[in-house]
C-alpha cells in the first residue's frame, strides 16, 4: 500500500494524461485539488469517471493547514494557468514558486507539464537539488525530457523531429489541444490584439487578413505555409469530443485535417511519470 502525499503541478493541457492514470490506478487514494480557476477541466473529467475529490484552498496550504489522511495515498493537485506556456520565464518563476510553498505539504512532486522554451531547464534536477524533494516529469523512454505536450503525446524529441520531416507544413492537434483550443490561443491574444488594433483596413487588405481574431490567425498559419492539421488520435479524452472540435479548429484555421498514422502516440511518457511519483512514497 502506497502512503505519504504526491504534490502535483500541472498544466490543463495535460490533464487528460493525469486523469487517465488515476483511473486505471485502482489504489484507494485521497485526492485534494487547490481551488482555482484553471481547475474546471480536469474536475470535469474526474466527475466522469467516478473520482472522488475534495477542495482546499492554496492559503491554507501555504500556512501549513492541508492535513493528509494518514498511512493512505494522497495526492495534492495544483493546476496553473495554460496561458503561462506563451511565457517561458513567467512558467518558471511560477512553478518554481508554487514548488517552494507546497515543499512543507508533500513527500514528492510529480510536474505534469512541459518546459515550453525553456530547454535547459530541467525542473525534477531543480525540485531534488534545491527542494530535497524527488520529482518527475514527462521523459522519452531514454530518459530525456518531453519539452512539450506535442512531445508527450509521441513519446519525446526525437520522435517529433522524425514526424516533422514526415509531415511538413502542418499543425499538430490532440485531444487536449482540440478542447482548450480557446484558452491556448488567448495566452497571445494580447500581443495579436495590439497588431491587430495597429493594422488600417487597406493594411488587412493588402496582406490579405479577414477581419477578427480568426482572420489573423488564418493568415500567420498561411505565412508559415501551414496547410494540414495532423489530427493525433492519443487515446485520451473523448472520442466524439475530440472530432467536434478538431472540427472547429479545422474550420477556425482553414486547414484540412489529416490523420496521423497509427504508432504515432505513445503512453509511455504517461505511464511511467505516475509510475515513478508513485515509486517515491512508501510502499
Amino acid at each position: 500500500m502506497t502512503e505519504g502525499v504526491l504534490g502535483i503541478i500541472a498544466c490543463p493541457m495535460l490533464d487528460d494524461n493525469l486523469v487517465y492514470s488515476l483511473s486505471k490506478d485502482s489504489e484507494k487514494k485521497e485526492i485534494v485539488i487547490v481551488r482555482n480557476e484553471h481547475n474546471g477541466s480536469l474536475v470535469k473529467k474526474l466527475d466522469k469517471f467516478g473520482i472522488p475529490y475534495s477542495y482546499i484552498d492554496w492559503g491554507v496550504v501555504v500556512n501549513g493547514g492541508y492535513k493528509p489522511v494518514e498511512n493512505t495515498y494522497n495526492i495534492l493537485i495544483l493546476m496553473i494557468d495554460l496561458g503561462l506556456h506563451s511565457k517561458p520565464k513567467e512558467l518558471k518563476e511560477k512553478v518554481e514558486d508554487l514548488s517552494r510553498k507546497m515543499k512543507p505539504s508533500v513527500d514528492a512532486f510529480g510536474y505534469y507539464l512541459g518546459t515550453c522554451g525553456n530547454y535547459a531547464w530541467n525542473i525534477p534536477q531543480w525540485c531534488t537539488d534545491t527542494l530535497g524533494k524527488p520529482a518527475a516529469m514527462f521523459c522519452d523512454e531514454n530518459g530525456c525530457l518531453c519539452d512539450d505536450c506535442v512531445g508527450v503525446a509521441i513519446a519525446g524529441g526525437p520522435r517529433y523531429l522524425q514526424m516533422q520531416k514526415k509531415y511538413p507544413g502542418h499543425f499538430y492537434l490532440f485531444p487536449a489541444m482540440a478542447t482548450n483550443f480557446d484558452d491556448f490561443m488567448d495566452a497571445d491574444q494580447a500581443d495579436s490584439a495590439a497588431i491587430e488594433a495597429s493594422m488600417t483596413d487597406e493594411m488587412r487588405e493588402q496582406l490579405g487578413i479577414e477581419p477578427g481574431r480568426d482572420g489573423y490567425l488564418r493568415w500567420l498559419l498561411r505565412m508559415g505555409d501551414y496547410k494540414n492539421i495532423l489530427k493525433i488520435n492519443t487515446g485520451l479524452g473523448e472520442p466524439d469530443d475530440y472530432e467536434i472540435y478538431a472540427k472547429k479548429v479545422a474550420e477556425r484555421t482553414a486547414l484540412n485535417i489529416i490523420e496521423a498514422e497509427e504508432g504515432w502516440a505513445s503512453m509511455q511518457p504517461t505511464d511511467d511519470i505516475y509510475a515513478k511519483c508513485k515509486s517515491f512514497l512508501k510502499q
